[in-house]
C-alpha cells in the first residue's frame, strides 16, 4: 500500500504544475484581442459594398430640363460637381418609376464642357462603347473618346427615349461603379 500511495503523492505533485496565473491571464488576453481583430476584418468587409466612396459625396446632377431630339425625347442633366477620379466608366445609368420598376430608354451620351460627346450608355445597367463625337468642335471630331474620361463639373449627360418620362414621379438613377458605391437620383420633369 505503502507503494501505491507513493505513486499517488508523485501524480498529485507533478499535476499541480502549470501556467503560472499571469502568464494565463496574458494569453486569454491576447487570444480574445486576435479573435476580436479576425470579426472586425471579417464583418467590416461585409458592411461595405464594392466601392469605398458613396458616389453621392463625389458627383451631383441637376434636375433635368426636357426637350425634342431625333430619336424622341431628351433630357438634359448638368453636372453640378464631380471629383476627381470619377470617369464616365464609373457611373451606370437607370430611369425609375414611382413605383420603382425599371424603364427602358434609347441611350445617354455623356457631353463635355467643350460640347464633345465622350461616352454612351446604352441598355439599363451597362455602360457601352464610347460615342464617336459628331459635330461639336473641330478639335474633338479626329479621336475616338474611351470611357475612362474625366468627369467635370458643367458636362452634360443627355437622356434619350422614345418614350416620354414626364409623368409624375419618374427619376434618373445614377449608379456608381468600381471604386464608387450607392446612388443619386434626379428628378426628371
Amino acid at each position: 500500500m505503502k507503494t501505491g500511495m507513493r505513486r499517488q503523492g508523485r501524480w498529485r505533485k507533478s499535476g499541480k504544475r502549470g501556467v503560472s496565473p499571469i502568464i494565463a491571464t496574458i494569453l486569454l488576453v491576447a487570444i480574445t484581442v486576435v479573435l476580436a481583430a479576425v470579426l472586425y476584418v471579417l464583418i467590416s468587409g461585409l458592411t461595405r459594398g464594392p466601392g469605398n466612396t458613396p458616389i453621392g459625396s463625389a458627383f451631383a446632377v441637376s434636375s433635368a430640363t426636357d426637350g425634342v431630339c431625333s430619336v424622341g425625347f431628351c433630357y438634359t442633366f448638368t453636372i453640378q460637381t464631380a471629383s476627381s477620379g470619377v470617369s464616365a466608366n464609373s457611373l451606370k445609368f437607370q430611369v425609375q418609376s414611382s413605383g420603382g420598376v425599371i424603364t427602358a430608354f434609347t441611350n445617354v451620351r455623356l457631353i463635355d464642357v467643350s460640347n464633345c460627346a465622350v461616352g454612351a450608355y446604352t441598355t439599363l445597367w451597362t455602360a457601352g462603347a464610347p460615342a464617336t463625337p459628331t459635330g461639336g468642335p473641330a478639335s474633338c471630331a479626329g479621336g475616338t473618346p474611351g470611357l475612362t474620361s474625366q468627369v467635370s463639373s458643367g458636362d452634360q449627360l443627355i437622356l434619350a427615349s422614345t418614350t416620354s418620362f414626364n409623368a409624375a414621379g419618374y427619376v434618373f438613377v445614377v449608379i456608381g461603379t468600381g471604386s464608387y458605391s450607392g446612388t443619386i437620383q434626379a428628378a426628371i420633369p
